[in-house]
């Protein structure tokens, strides 16, 4: 993870209200030892939309399906 990560918000302040799981929960803010924490969800447009970079990603895909039919085409992603 990387620095001022998730993992070391959870480490100095503990879990978030966000209930069973950050699926599904509703954007809010709390405090904790006398700072304001945020959450906003982060939908699939939030990362796969324009700027992202993704969409040169999908122009190339659409492409292709043009060239060899959308069954031709597949995109395997890995994140490590």
């Amino acid at each position: 993870m990387r620095e001022g990560g998730p993992d070391e918000v959870v480490e100095r302040y503990g879990m978030p209200p966000l209930g069973a799981s950050p699926v599904g929960a509703p954007a809010g803010r709390w405090e904790v030892s006398g700072q304001t924490l945020e959450y906003d969800p982060v939908t699939r447009l939030d990362v796969l939309g324009p700027g992202t970079g993704w969409e040169h990603v999908f122009a190339v895909m659409r492409a292709l399906a043009q060239r060899f039919g959308p069954e031709g085409v597949r995109l395997v992603v890995w994140f490590d």
